[in-house]
């Protein structure tokens, strides 16, 4: 039986004012060979009617009604039933540019028989009217590297994104590493990227503008009550603190705990953390034990000598660039 190259896996919950725009980006590919499976995580919306109509018109779609789980949950019901060889993951209420598929299909043909892990594009990011880029920095555009040497110039350049679909994934790889998502944790991509990587021994970069990422105000990381989400991305620093110590390359591991530093901190302005309630939830020893750059120590010691002060001055900060 032939599989198609690309499986596009799509997790969906109640994004029934989003979801066209997403079908409509994805089954007008310009390269038609590829398979769309809809995993609707029991939205409660028309979503699921909406998923229905597009499997019942294209053959290529696939659609799973589950129990909700969350997102990695449905990523994951997704990932098993995946026959490509690739697999694209999007976000229910994003798109993708009409030649997306083309292009990563020629990227793998020009690769040949040097099939990478991963393939890295570059994604637009779009709020109200702003649009900014998320692109590598450090890594040459088209140069295989192994995923430890593309996270080693990536932070150097203060550039590593952890977005999951901002990469194209070989599925026997994902497979036989038993690389899937942690179900239950909120910004799941952080903890799912960095383990991808350091499995990886060939990572393609591109120049590839493929993604177009909506930040909406309604979604689960623009929600009011962050606490939650500072409180998931804390522990997953905690999760890639074990993993990172199995790194050999000692500028890697240094580079890669100052970055859970970085995630540290963010976590705790985001999430409202230096709240007096969440003091016990706050571990300054782990960050100390780790930072290494002048900016993150400098807001540890901010934070470490008055929290009130911390919070007055990322509030101030995020006023200025919102501005």
């Amino acid at each position: 039986m032939r599989y198609p190259p690309i499986s596009i896996v799509v997790p969906i919950y109640n994004v029934e004012q989003y979801l066209d725009r997403c079908m409509q980006s994805l089954v007008n590919q310009t390269y038609k060979d590829i398979e769309i499976i809809l995993v609707n995580d029991g939205s409660t919306d028309t979503s699921s009617s909406i998923c229905d109509k597009y499997e019942k018109v294209d053959r290529r779609v696939q659609v799973i009604h589950k129990l909700n789980g969350g997102l990695s949950d449905a990523r994951n019901y997704g990932l098993r039933v995946a026959k490509g060889e690739y697999v694209l993951f999007v976000d229910s209420d994003d798109y993708i540019e009409l030649d997306a598929c083309e292009k990563l299909c020629n990227v793998l043909k020009d690769a040949s028989p040097n099939a990478p892990d991963l393939i890295i594009g570059i994604a637009r990011k779009i709020h109200n009217d702003k649009v900014s880029y998320l692109i590598h920095k450090g890594s040459e555009n088209y140069a295989l590297l192994t995923g430890s040497e593309y996270m080693l110039k990536e932070l150097k350049t203060e550039s590593l994104h952890m977005a999951v679909w901002l990469n194209l994934y070989r599925n026997e790889f994902l497979k036989k590493n038993e690389l899937d998502f942690k179900v239950g944790l909120l910004h799941e991509d952080e903890q799912f990227t960095p383990r991808v990587l350091l499995k990886a021994e060939k990572v393609l970069c591109t120049d590839i503008i493929f993604y177009n990422y909506v930040i909406r105000d309604s979604s689960i990381t623009r929600s009011r009550d962050l606490s939650i989400n500072g409180l998931h991305i804390i522990q997953t620093c905690y999760e890639l603190a074990s993993l990172y110590e199995q790194v050999d390359d000692t500028e890697l591991k240094k580079l890669l705990n100052n970055n859970l530093v970085t995630k540290y901190l963010s976590a705790i302005k985001t999430g409202g953390l230096y709240r007096k309630k969440y003091k016990s939830s706050i571990d300054t020893k782990f960050m100390y034990s780790r930072v290494h750059s002048k900016k993150n120590l400098s807001q540890l010691l901010l934070l470490s000598c008055s929290r009130r002060l911390f919070s007055r001055l990322y509030r101030i900060l995020s006023e200025r660039q919102n501005s």
